[in-house]
C-alpha cells in the first residue's frame, strides 16, 4: 500500500530549507564557540607568559643593582686601600735623622761632610695582567685605576773632604754595603786648596731601595756627628707622573 504526501512540495522545500538553515546555525554557533574558546585561552597564556617575562626581567633589574652596589663596595674598598698605602707611604720608613748617622758612620777617618742634601720624588707604579679581549683591556683599565701604588724614592747627595781617594773608595765601599742603599754613584772627586791644605773634594749620590725600612737594619753605633760646613737640607720633589 503507497503513502499519498498530501503536503505542498513548497511547504516540504521550504522546512527543508529551515532544518538546513537550523543545522548551518549550530554549526557557526559551534565553530564560533571553538573560536572564542581559543581565543580565551590563547590571551590567558599571552598573559601568564607576559607575567613571567615581567617577573624575570625584574630579577635582572634587582640582580643588576646588586652587582653595581658590590660594584661601589669594591671601588670604596679598594679607594679605602689606597689611602691607607699613600698615608703609609707618606711616613718616614727611614728617618733622615737616622740617614746622616748612616752616612757620617760610613765616613773613614780623615774625611769630613760639607753637604748633605735629600730629596724625595713620589713614584706610582700600575701592575696589570695582559688583556685578551676589550671586555678584560676595560676591567685592566679600570684596575690600573684603582690599584695605583704610590712609592718614596730618596736621593742623597753627599759633598765631603777627604785627604786622599782611598778614604772616598772606603766611604763608596761602606755606603754600597749597607742594605739600605740600592746604588751609590761618585759624581767627582776633585782636588782643592783648604787653608793652605791640598785635599780631595768628593760627590757621592745614594739612591734609597723603594721597601728600605729602618726596623730592617741595625742601628748605627756612636754618637750623630754633625757637618764640617753647611747645614743639612732636605727638600722634596713633585709626584712622578
Amino acid at each position: 500500500m503507497s503513502l499519498i504526501n498530501l503536503l505542498p512540495e513548497d511547504y516540504v522545500a521550504r522546512r527543508a530549507r529551515r532544518r538546513a538553515n537550523l543545522l548551518c546555525a549550530v554549526l557557526f554557533g559551534a565553530v564560533i564557540g571553538g573560536v572564542l574558546v581559543a581565543a580565551v585561552l590563547s590571551e590567558k597564556g599571552y598573559r601568564r607568559t607576559q607575567e613571567v617575562s615581567e617577573r624575570v626581567n625584574q630579577a635582572y633589574t634587582d640582580a643588576g643593582k646588586l652587582i653595581q652596589q658590590l660594584q661601589e663596595l669594591e671601588a670604596t674598598k679598594q679607594r679605602l686601600m689606597d689611602k691607607a698605602k699613600v698615608t703609609a707611604g707618606l711616613l718616614e720608613r727611614v728617618p733622615r735623622s737616622y740617614l746622616l748617622a748612616v752616612v757620617t758612620q760610613a765616613l773613614p777617618e780623615g774625611t769630613s761632610l760639607t753637604h748633605f742634601k735629600l730629596q724625595g720624588k713620589r713614584v706610582i707604579s700600575v701592575s696589570a695582567g695582559e688583556a685578551k679581549s676589550r671586555y678584560e683591556a676595560a676591567v685592566n683599565q679600570r684596575q690600573k685605576e684603582l690599584q695605583k701604588v704610590s712609592k718614596l724614592d730618596i736621593e742623597i747627595t753627599v759633598t765631603g773632604l777627604a785627604a786622599t781617594d782611598v778614604e772616598v773608595a772606603r766611604f763608596i765601599a761602606a755606603m754600597a754595603r749597607c742594605p739600605l742603599m740600592e746604588t751609590v754613584d761618585l759624581v767627582y772627586s776633585q782636588q782643592k786648596n783648604l787653608k793652605e791644605c791640598v785635599v780631595r773634594e768628593f760627590q757621592v749620590i745614594l739612591r734609597l731601595k723603594l721597601e728600605a725600612d729602618v726596623l730592617d737594619t741595625e742601628p748605627p753605633s756612636g754618637p750623630l756627628l754633625t757637618l764640617a760646613g753647611e747645614d743639612t737640607q732636605a727638600g722634596s720633589r713633585g709626584e712622578a707622573q
